[in-house]
């Protein structure tokens, strides 16, 4: 699991499972954060885009989320070739 370096993604009291890494990213850096990739994504399919009131723009985001992002999506939007390189040892990837 990639987490950035916010106050709110540390503890001393986790218990992890064995299956699960927690990788922490660079400071100021969140060209590294997938939720980030997602966002940028997601905003890219949003600009030049009017809606008449919020009620439209709820309903094209709502659309948009549940027809665009799925694992096949996210996995080509947050795919990064640094997580690949720098974890492969550890991941066995």
């Amino acid at each position: 699991m990639i987490i950035d370096n916010a106050g709110f993604h540390s503890t001393k009291n986790i218990n992890l499972p064995d299956n699960i890494k927690l990788i922490r990213i660079p400071p100021y850096s969140p060209e590294l954060n997938p939720c980030e990739k997602v966002w940028q994504y997601l905003k890219e399919q949003f600009k030049n885009k009017t809606f008449d009131n919020i009620k439209e723009l709820k309903l094209w985001l709502n659309k948009t989320v549940k027809t665009e992002i799925n694992n096949e999506n996210i996995i080509s939007i947050v795919k990064s070739e640094f997580y690949i390189n720098t974890f492969k040892d550890c991941f066995k990837l």
